[in-house]
């Protein structure tokens, strides 16, 4: 009950505090893009940079780490293209897609701030390490399935069509401010390159509006979403098993690699891959479902719905993970 009060309650009045924000109107339209992109490129990757360039090497290469949370995802990934293949007759490349919703979490806005408040800094730079994991492996796996699939169509299959797509992926993957951060702070870790005190004043300030800024973002989007309840464009058996699959099953295969077959001598670090696994659907899939004119209608609602459900999943995971201590 202690975890429940000290560190669920909190991170989830903040979400509610952006969503009541949203409904009594007292941030305009264009405050809510604002502070969105605030949080993007400037907020997490201070806070992910400070985070990670001074961590100790030994954590930035914890393979066990790696290797579980590598494992979950493409578990969870290819169990879903199983599924809605044989069972909802779904087509290549849009089952890229499905397995995203059901394997994309969203470690940005909600795991970082939520490891950092749990674990401090161990579970900061866990949930910076799983974030590059999930866009690397993730990213990859739906830009290679519908390009390749462009491809196909066109019937040309040379070098004309490949570097494109080699392109994209990288800029995808590796561009973006999150990522960037990521491997600046890695490399900076890594190679020891010392950090002069007004930079690391200016992340740590700039860094610690991160997870407020973040958390009541969220809130800001869900009350924005309401309007998705009355869409008729889902299919309930599809959109529960996606949730049972984000919510559920994820969480178990995380479980079965993280302490089971790569075990950890520090559990905090078992835990974030457990925890991370059970986040609701990060918002970067619509971004490929609008790029590729795929589930654009489905997405969102699916995104909704599962981060709703969650504030219960996730709750109930840290009481019966942190709360007991495992």
């Amino acid at each position: 009950m202690a975890v429940l009060l000290q560190v669920i309650v909190p991170i989830f009045a903040i979400i509610g505090c952006g969503w009541v924000a949203d409904r009594l109107s007292l941030i305009p339209g264009e405050g809510v893009v604002s502070l969105n992109h605030f949080v993007y490129y400037f907020a997490l990757p201070a806070l992910l940079f400070s985070s990670l360039s001074t961590a100790p090497v030994s954590q930035l290469i914890n393979e066990n780490f790696i290797l579980a949370t590598l494992f979950t995802i493409l578990t969870g990934f290819i169990i879903t293209v199983f599924l809605f293949t044989y069972i909802w007759k779904h087509h290549f490349p849009e089952l890229s897609l499905y397995g995203m919703i059901a394997t994309y979490g969203n470690t940005g806005f909600i795991g970082i701030p939520l490891l950092t408040a749990i674990f401090g800094e161990d579970g900061t730079v866990a949930a910076a390490l799983a974030t590059f994991l999930y866009d690397v492996i993730l990213i990859t796996l739906v830009v290679m399935s519908f390009e390749t699939e462009k491809v196909v169509n066109n019937k040309h299959r040379n070098q004309k069509n490949i570097l494109p797509v080699t392109g994209m992926i990288g800029s995808s993957v590796l561009l973006n401010p999150i990522n960037a951060s990521l491997l600046l702070g890695i490399v900076v870790a890594i190679m020891h390159v010392p950090i002069p005190s007004f930079v690391s004043v200016f992340t740590d300030t700039l860094g610690q509006a991160a997870a407020p800024a973040a958390l009541f973002t969220i809130g800001l989007g869900l009350g924005g979403q309401n309007s998705l309840f009355k869409s008729k464009t889902h299919h309930v058996s599809e959109f529960l098993t996606l949730l049972s699959l984000k919510l559920v099953v994820l969480p178990l295969i995380a479980f079965l690699f993280a302490f089971v077959i790569f075990p950890f001598d520090n559990e905090t670090w078992a835990m974030s891959v457990v925890i991370l696994s059970a986040l609701p659907t990060g918002a970067v899939v619509y971004v490929f479902a609008e790029k590729y004119q795929t589930l654009v209608k489905e997405v969102p609602l699916y995104t909704l719905a599962i981060t709703v459900v969650s504030m219960l999943t996730i709750s109930l995971i840290l009481l019966i993970m942190v709360g007991n201590g495992h």
